[in-house]
This record gives C-alpha cells, structure tokens and sequence, in this order.
C-alpha cells in the first residue's frame, strides 16, 4: 500500500464515523504521554493510522527528509546517517515519532543551535476531521502550520512531514565540564551560547555541588566507543568520566535505556536484575507499556513527577533556587533551547516582559512525591510566577481559565474551525487535562 492509498482509508474512516462520535487514533508504537492510572479508557471512534510509518524520501543535495508521520527517530536516523545527515533535533527516546515530536514539541542537545524539530520542519500534510487532505506551510495555511506543535493531536492528523537534515559523523565526541557551583554553570552555558564551538550541549545536574556539561561535536573517528544499552548506566558516566566517545546513533538515544533515571525507581540499576531481566524492561517502550498495564495498581498513589518545564534564561536562577529549596530531586536534566520566534501557541500577553531568546528546559523525571505535598501544583504556581511553560504530556491540573492565560486561545480557536469545528479530537484542554 502506498502512501495515498493509506491517507484515503484514513479519510474515509473520519468521513464514515457516526454522527457526533469523538475519535481516537491506534498507532502500532506507544504514546510517550505519561501513562494516568485516573484516566479511564473513554469510548471513542477508533481510527488506524498503523501505516503511517514509511521514510518515503531523502534528498541529500537539498538535505531534506519526507516521511510520515508515525516514523520512529530511531527508523529515521538510521537510514539518514547512511547520507552523512540526521535530523536537527532527535529526541531522546528512540520510538518517539515524528509526528509526535511535533505535536507533543521536542527538545535535545541540539535544541541550543536549532530550537526543536519543528523548527526544522517544511511542510506537513494533515488529515482534517473531515477526512480532507489539507497541505500546511509556513506560506499555505501558515495558521494552522503553526498551531499544529504542541496541539497534542487536536487539530486533526498528521500523515506526512518534510523536514530539513543536518550534516553528520560517524562519531561523538563528549566532553563533560563540571562545575560546583550555579552561577557558574550559569555562566558556561550562556558562554557556549553566545560563541559556540560544539554541535551538542546538555547538561544533568548531579546534586547542589556537582553540575555537569555535556558537550559534544561529531568526529570522523573515535579511539573508542561506549554503548549504555546494558550495563553500563548513561547518566552515571556523566558523573565519573570527563570524556567519551560515541557511536552517533548511540549518542542520540543514550538515555533511552533508563528513561533518563526513572529506572532506578524500579530496581532496575542493580547489575543482577539488569543482568537477568533487563532485556524485557531496559528500554523507555518497555517500561511505559508496563506502567501502562499496571497503571490500575497506581490509582490511589499520588503520581511520579516527569514533567520538562521552560524558563527564560533571565529566569532561569530563580527557578533553580525554588528547586533545590522546595524539590531537592536529583539528577536534573538540562537542556538550553533557543527560541527564534515566539510560538504561536504562546500567549503573547502572559509572555509580556520576557524578551529572551535563550530558554531552559529543566527536566524532571521520577520524582516520588512526598505525603502532604503536590509537586505538581507548587511547579504550575511556581512557573506562573516566572511566565515559564511546560509540556502537557504528563499531569496538568490548570483550571481552564489560568490554562488559557499561557495558551494562545485566540489562534489556536482560529485554526480550530478551519480543520475540526465539530471537535470530534477534543481541544487542547479537553485532551491534556486531569479529570
């Protein structure tokens, strides 16, 4: 099957729905949304979009890429290296698609040079609620090209993506800088932005004396290579080695076994259950399926924090005193992303006063909530304060009013009408808040 014959069963699906029935799309991969014990399985319209999974061009003169959107990045990166290319930003886990990268937004160590992978993006071709096939552009249906990062699946579907490639190595070569203090590694960051001389930059901070950069450039060869898909624990090397080299495919995903850190919660750093049982869970797919399947256990648990929050570069010092002070959860991962423009989904009233081009990603993975507190609440107070945003792929408890005070509703509403005015894929709010 080729790729219009699967975006007309895809239309023909929307089209043959029954009156006023909500959709839902089933993937053959696994949603990296944080898996919610609270939220029930709600009876939809199932549409199959499983076969959006092709690379159906790579064009290395013009270092452009076209595939649909269900491509993982792990699929995507092994075919573009073989062109000496890759993406301009991959994220870190190696089945994220690419047409989730867009709708759910998308960061790496790349991010600090090229923002994220939508800012690489060309065109999309986006299935309507009303089965029409609609082609976006920053020139052709430029309002809705650009709500479509971060609307969470909610203005429609995305079938086909052309995006922009970047010039590789074989190799990675990682440098990691350590600081013992905040204003220091403030300061190497802003540093490294303002004249860069590497191609990556990311950062973990390890405790409240052991900051840690991560810098990396590609390179043609490599004295040796290390692999942190079995034994070996990423993040932990970032803390005892001050060099390393790496397969490039292998750097892209060397979080991808732990899920960051979130590992350690389950036992799963202890050599003798990595040993023995590390194949069936030592993977982030793997381990969001299982929480997935158990997330019933979990119901009357307050929920693990995993939640990436932004905040200007000005801002950035206050937010990490309110976390040292009030989380006090390490590692932390950092991740310095330039911003071009304001995104349309920003509300440019909430985003007054905050002129930076440089934003901080700040990462927090598998935090356990303490009893009387929520986590989750003191970060949305606190990132209020600060007009700093977060991604809404995890627990989001906003109130609609204080949501549509960092949201851009009146543009995101616009481009609502134009590809789905019966709100059969619920709208932003609808889709990412807790019930």
């Amino acid at each position: 099957m080729n790729h219009e014959d699967t975006i007309k069963i895809i239309a023909e699906q929307l089209q043959a729905r029954p009156h006023n029935a909500r959709v839902s799309l089933i993937r053959k991969g696994i949603s990296h949304k944080v898996p919610n014990a609270h939220l029930e399985d709600d009876k939809t319209h199932k549409i199959y979009v499983g076969e959006l999974n092709r690379i159906l061009k790579i064009d290395p003169q013009n270092r452009t890429c076209t595939a649909e959107s269900g491509v993982t990045f792990s699929d995507l990166v092994k075919e573009t290296l073989k062109h000496g290319l890759v993406p301009y930003t991959v994220p870190e886990l190696k089945t994220i698609t690419i047409g989730g990268a867009i709708s759910g937004c998308s960061v790496e160590s790349m991010s600090y040079k090229y923002g994220g992978f939508h800012d690489s993006c060309l065109e999309y071709e986006l299935v309507t609620a009303k089965g029409e096939i609609l082609q976006c552009s920053p020139e052709k249906n430029a309002e809705v090209f650009q709500m479509l990062h971060g609307s969470f699946g909610t203005l429609g579907i995305i079938t086909k993506i052309t995006f922009k490639l970047h010039p590789a190595k074989p190799y990675v070569k990682l440098t990691h800088a350590r600081y013992e203090n905040f204003a220091d590694y403030q300061q190497a960051i802003q540093n490294e932005y303002d004249k860069p001389q590497y191609d990556f930059m990311d950062g973990i901070i390890h405790s409240p004396t052991h900051f840690t950069l991560c810098l990396g450039t590609f390179v043609d060869e490599a004295p040796y290579t290390s692999n942190y898909e079995g034994q070996k624990i990423y993040y932990k090397s970032t803390r005892q080695k001050t060099e390393d080299y790496m397969k490039t495919y292998d750097y892209f995903f060397r979080y991808d076994a732990e899920c960051h850190w979130i590992s350690r919660n389950y036992g799963l750093e202890n050599p003798v259950v990595r040993f023995l049982f590390g194949r069936w869970f030592l993977s982030s797919t793997n381990m969001i399926k299982t929480a997935k399947k158990l997330r019933f256990i979990f119901k009357h648990l307050k929920p693990e924090v995993i939640v990436d929050i932004f905040v200007a570069m000005s801002r950035f010092k206050a937010f990490y005193e309110f976390y040292e002070k009030d989380f006090d959860y390490f590692p932390l991962w950092i991740v310095p992303y330039r911003i071009a423009r304001r995104y349309d989904w920003m509300n440019e009233k909430f985003m007054e006063g905050v002129n930076d081009e440089l934003f901080i990603d700040c990462a927090v993975y598998g935090l356990r909530q303490k009893k009387g507190r929520d986590y989750y609440k003191m970060m949305d107070e606190k990132l209020l304060e600060l007009k700093g945003v977060k991604t809404l792929i995890s627990h989001n408890s906003y109130e609609p009013e204080t949501f549509w005070q960092i949201y851009n509703k009146t543009k995101y509403d616009h481009a609502k009408k134009l590809t789905d005015p019966e709100n059969i894929f619920k709208d932003l709010y609808q889709k990412t808040h807790n019930k």
